[in-house]
């Protein structure tokens, strides 16, 4: 973390600014440290990166982090042995295998989960914003190139590799925090998109509204949702998942492998051999949208999104009308809603500049 991020963050119980006590520093990045809270709370500073999580998961982090905790825990207290809400630590930890085992995952798909006609560098230059949701941190690095100061947040460990891929970027600052109760002023930020994690929530519509009250008055406001389609496709995957869910990282880590190998192989690559050639033409009407969007990637996009899809607790469904009411019910204008092929809904707003922070 570099100290000029500390001009955004607060506590995420009292809302009160926080003070630094640093261990460790490499250059202008604090590596090790607390953060003081005047109402009491301390937060450790890991790594580089904040690790500013509710109470019922800040106890995990002696488990990850058993390093630090070795030299500095007596500063923390005793960990905290209240029961955590199982499904938010299994999504925690099946995102954060994920993106430390896929921490090199490139897929450049940015702009295919942005309403049609938004483009990234035209709202994103020169401003300040937040990404919720951030993973390993490949969204981060291409557009803090663009905005004067960026924060990537997850809730997950995978905030380890986003913070060593985004290292090098001076204006990237990674945070480990809860999208319910982020550590951020309200209204501090020009734009906050969360892309593939709202679905995942154990509250979507209450995890869209804590995210409206970070941009400021007439900011932006980037999120996509899965949509409410394809019945019997959703029905057979759920089917799936109730076993899937139930497994070991590592065990569906290798389903996963097989999954990618049997679909890329068998489906995807020869389409994409063929899209290229005149029969290409021919058949193209007689191949899934999915099969032609996954010939844009390679297998380990496959394999990945295998992963993704078996691995999360929760994954929930809705139609455009819904995220369209959500942005609405929240003050939000200029509301923008448009289809990525027949998974996502993408949306668009701006907050009303008559909206308190």
């Amino acid at each position: 973390m570099k100290e000029e991020a500390l001009d955004y963050l607060v506590c995420p119980d009292s809302r009160q600014p926080l003070r630094l006590e640093a261990f460790k520093t490499e250059g202008a990045e604090i590596i090790d440290g607390l953060l003081h809270s005047p109402a009491g709370s301390i937060y450790p500073l890991i790594s580089g990166v904040p690790r500013m999580l509710p109470e019922h998961l800040q106890k995990h982090l002696r488990s990850d982090y058993p390093e630090f905790f070795a030299r500095h825990g007596t500063r923390l207290g005793a960990p905290d042995d209240t029961e955590g809400r199982h499904v938010q630590r299994h999504t925690q930890e099946a995102f954060g295998y994920e993106w430390t085992w896929a921490a090199d995952y490139d897929a450049n798909n940015f702009a295919d989960w942005l309403p049609e006609g938004i483009a990234a560098e035209k709202l994103f230059s020169g401003r300040v914003g937040l990404e919720v949701g951030c993973g390993a941190g490949r969204h981060a690095n291409r557009n803090s190139q663009f905005a004067r100061m960026h924060f990537a947040v997850d809730l997950s460990r995978a905030v380890d590799s986003a913070f060593a891929r985004n290292r090098d970027r001076k204006n990237c600052h990674v945070i480990q925090a809860d999208a319910f109760s982020l550590p951020f002023r309200l209204g501090s930020f020009d734009y906050v998109y969360c892309l593939g994690v709202l679905q995942h929530m154990h509250d979507p519509p209450g995890g869209f509204r804590a995210l409206s009250s970070l941009p400021k008055p007439g900011g932006t406001l980037l999120v996509n949702v899965y949509q409410a389609s394809r019945p019997w496709t959703v029905g057979m995957l759920e089917l799936i998942r109730k076993i899937s869910t139930r497994l070991s990282n590592e065990n569906l880590r290798r389903i996963s492998v097989f999954a990618g190998y049997l679909e890329y192989g068998l489906l995807t690559a020869p389409w994409k051999f063929l899209k290229a050639t005149p029969f290409g033409g021919i058949i193209r009407p007689l191949v899934p949208t999915r099969i032609d969007e996954y010939a844009k990637h390679d297998l380990e996009t496959a394999i990945v999104d295998w992963f993704d899809r078996l691995s999360c607790p929760i994954k929930m469904h809705y139609r455009r009308e819904d995220l369209m009411r959500w942005y609405a019910e929240c003050g939000y204008e200029e509301i923008v809603v448009t289809p990525y092929w027949k998974a996502f809904w993408n949306g668009y707003g701006k907050r009303s500049k008559s909206s308190n922070s």
